[in-house]
């Protein structure tokens, strides 16, 4: 990993927002009939992109005999449906790595349904319990001093209470609708935490928390991360590359983020203070270097104390990053207890490549009573496998693991803990590698973040038009700059008639793109182009040269 001088200067622009509304409307010249449509709102915060079903069988779960609407809701968790569809119940899929809640930065974890009665303009945590279970929604009304359940069946912007309950609620909920019907001691648990917070007086203290079970039954707080400067800010943060080779190279790194706009870089003891901004749409640190190169990283995680990351430069490896609030480098293990583990599964987010080309990927571990572990790799296949033995002396876990045909044993460092992860450094007992890794005990949440890496590639298609010496495209905001592509202009290789970015590498606007071949040998350098591209939410526009002009090219294409 390097969070230093990319050789890309942008400023980044959100990911796509889609907003699926129908206004119901056509400009003066289209015949097309006017639909009449009704307006739907997803809550918990605003859900944006989730998927509507319409239930037109009447069975409460979306099946092949149901209508899924193309369309997602927008940012404000509104979708426009026709007046026939709202006729039936509606199932809202709210999508693990894809829907993001409004009072979140970062997409849902894990994916579930909610559902709404025919006719009804919202779909809330509360409508669904009241479609499968009317009853259990006027004892949580009673529960929450609230007189009129149909409270609890509108917007929530009345009811402090009924909104936290809300934020809760969805943690519990599943893909299958009826679940929600045996959640209902657990709602009374935290229930019983929101009254007792009213009674303290501190119930405005939880309207940015959600309240979560934990695995002893017991009811937590967890903040909710609405604003990425919040968690960064007067705090320093240690990094490191989940990747095991580029970890090998760069080692770990820190940033003291001094203020809203400035922050001090440590790398190789090498200290340099350099101004940074948040994009918020799409998650972006992006930091400045005198001479207006950039350097960025997308977060797919953030939390209080843990925050992982995504190199989002177009020429470098996207391996992930894990910040934590303890450095990284500390020798001494975070106490662990056998409880902890035995029994119990964990799912580790790593990168064992032994490349900088980073491949991450989620390992299930069940670490068994007996002293052994049970792996799978859930992402690729539900086999599992003999992954190896463990145990934990003197509060460190100690894991002996079978790899084809080597046998490693590593000591584990746990250098940040909650009741949800682990952060471990692993050090082989040879003493030849460090490795970094995370471990989840939610299999949804460690999921959620690589399908997030996963969709942050997409592709633009390009069609050299027979001039085979076109391997590489170099694509900049100015005729000049594309012409003249250095180490400071950004440079795309072309893989079977397509080249492949980050997702919003790009601001949308006009840019110029040529074609050319870097190892050219000699003076005599051609280029093609340049052609002139149009960048639509962060997507370069497919490319065609058939018509594109050839130019001598200068000698910084050798560069």
């Amino acid at each position: 990993m390097q969070f230093n001088k990319s050789i890309i200067a942008t400023t980044l622009l959100s990911i796509f927002a889609l907003s699926g509304c129908n206004s119901g409307g056509s400009d003066s010249t289209s015949t097309s009939p006017v639909v009449p449509t009704k307006t739907i709102t997803v809550i918990d915060g605003a859900l944006e992109n989730a998927q509507i079903c319409v239930d037109l069988n009447d069975n409460n779960q979306c099946d092949k005999s149901d209508k899924v609407l193309p369309q997602l809701t927008n940012k404000e968790g509104k979708i426009e449906v026709s007046l026939d569809d709202a006729k039936h119940a509606l199932i809202a899929q709210i999508i693990a790595g894809t829907t993001k809640d409004s009072d979140e930065i970062t997409p849902v974890s894990h994916s579930y349904s909610m559902i709404t009665y025919a006719g009804k303009a919202v779909i809330t945590p509360f409508t669904t319990l009241s479609n499968v279970d009317p009853q259990a929604l006027s004892e949580i009304a009673d529960n929450l001093g609230i007189d009129d359940p149909q409270v609890l069946l509108g917007d929530l912007s009345t009811s402090s209470k009924a909104r936290i309950l809300a934020h809760s609620m969805t943690q519990l909920m599943t893909d299958d609708i009826k679940n929600i019907a045996q959640q209902k001691a657990k709602f009374k648990t935290i229930i019983n935490k929101i009254e007792e917070a009213e009674n303290n007086g501190t119930l405005s203290q939880l309207e940015n928390n959600r309240i979560v079970i934990n695995k002893d039954g017991k009811a937590e707080i967890q903040p909710l991360v609405k604003n990425i400067a919040d968690v960064l800010v007067g705090k320093t943060w240690f990094m490191a590359s989940l990747n095991n080779a580029q970890n090998q190279h760069s080692g770990v790194l820190s940033a003291n983020f001094k203020d809203k706009n400035n922050l001090e870089f440590t790398e190789r003891n090498e200290t340099e203070n350099t101004p940074y901004t948040i994009n918020k749409e799409n998650n972006n640190i992006v930091r400045t270097f005198d001479d207006g190169d950039t350097d960025t990283q997308k977060l797919l995680y953030i939390s209080k104390n843990l925050i992982i990351g995504t190199m989002n430069n177009i020429d470098e490896a996207h391996d992930l990053i894990v910040w934590t609030t303890n450095n990284l480098d500390t020798q001494q293990s975070l106490p662990v207890t056998t409880e902890q583990f035995a029994g119990k599964t964990w799912y580790m987010l790593a990168d064992n490549s032994d490349t900088p080309s980073a491949e991450p990927t989620v390992f299930s571990f069940t670490f068994n009573a007996d002293g052994s572990i049970t792996g799978s790799e859930p992402n690729k296949s539900s086999e599992t496998f003999n992954a190896g033995t463990w145990s934990v002396t003197n509060g460190v876990l100690t894991t002996t693991i079978n790899d084809e045909n080597e046998t490693d044993t590593y000591i584990n460092t746990v250098i940040e803990k909650s009741s949800d992860y682990m952060v471990i450094k692993e050090k082989r007992t040879d003493g030849q590698e460090v490795n970094y890794a995370v471990l989840f005990n939610n299999k949804a949440q460690a999921m959620s973040i690589l399908k997030q890496w996963n969709n942050l590639e997409v592709t633009t298609k390009v069609n050299i038009a027979g001039y085979n010496d076109i391997t590489e495209l170099s694509i900049d905001k100015t005729e000049a700059d594309a012409k003249n592509p250095d180490l400071d202009s950004p440079t795309i290789t072309i893989k079977n008639d397509k080249v492949t970015y980050l997702d919003s590498i790009f601001t949308d606007g006009t840019y110029y793109v040529m074609g050319y071949n870097p190892n050219q040998n000699g003076h005599n350098l051609y280029a093609y182009g340049p052609l002139k591209v149009s960048v639509i939410n962060g997507r370069v526009q497919d490319l065609d040269f058939t018509n594109a002009p050839i130019v001598h090219a200068t000698s910084d294409l050798n560069d």
